[in-house]
């Protein structure tokens, strides 16, 4: 695949998504977007990375009319382990990454940082299947591990583990969810 020489439109300071192999989904920051290559910072530095220089990668970036995914290689440097260079391949490919329909929801949940102090009772703003996007008046970090428990009706109770992955906006965050008892995960769905 040619190496792309277009820069590309991803402005500085947007939240992505690095998708590495064996490890998969990381969100970043972008820093800034060079000709055929992005530079990213993580938001939570993973030592596993470092053996990852010159792997296929993906950038994911979402916008309001699906997510762009920017394939390339990893370049890394020693001294910055946060810091990631994307040598892009190829166009941008646009997907669509939603397995289950998202609904507008305003719903009791409570959230609570796994080995981390943060969390507490809130609402949703939105739910799906997979994932759920929390008011989050407690600034959690992106790529905390939590646990949600979350009334999805007067009486009904569910619980799941997920991680923090994205911030559309100051005082929101997106969960995905991880690990849910099946019948928990129907529950959800209805």
């Amino acid at each position: 695949m040619a190496v792309s020489s277009e820069t590309p439109s991803i402005p500085a300071g947007e939240h992505v998504q690095v998708n590495l192999p064996h490890i998969g989904l990381l969100p970043a920051t972008v820093e800034t977007t060079e000709p055929g290559a992005v530079v990213m910072v993580l938001a939570v530095s993973d030592a596993r990375v470092k053996r990852l220089a010159e792997a296929e990668v993906a950038v994911e970036h979402a916008t309001g009319r699906g997510i762009n995914r920017f394939g390339g290689t990893l370049e890394l440097d020693d001294s910055r382990p946060e810091w990631l260079r994307v040598v892009l391949q190829g166009s941008a490919e646009r997907i669509q990454r939603r397995e289950w329909a998202r609904i507008e929801a305003t719903l009791p949940i409570s959230v609570k940082g796994i080995g981390e102090p943060v969390g507490g009772d809130t609402v949703t703003l939105n739910i799906s299947g997979g994932g759920v996007l929390v008011k989050d008046p407690w600034k959690m970090p992106l790529g905390i591990d939590v646990r949600i428990e979350l009334e999805v009706e007067a009486g009904v109770r569910i619980q799941a583990l997920g991680r923090v992955v994205r911030e559309p906006a100051a005082d929101q965050k997106g969960i995905r969810i991880d690990s849910i008892a099946r019948e928990d995960s129907e529950r959800l769905v209805r």
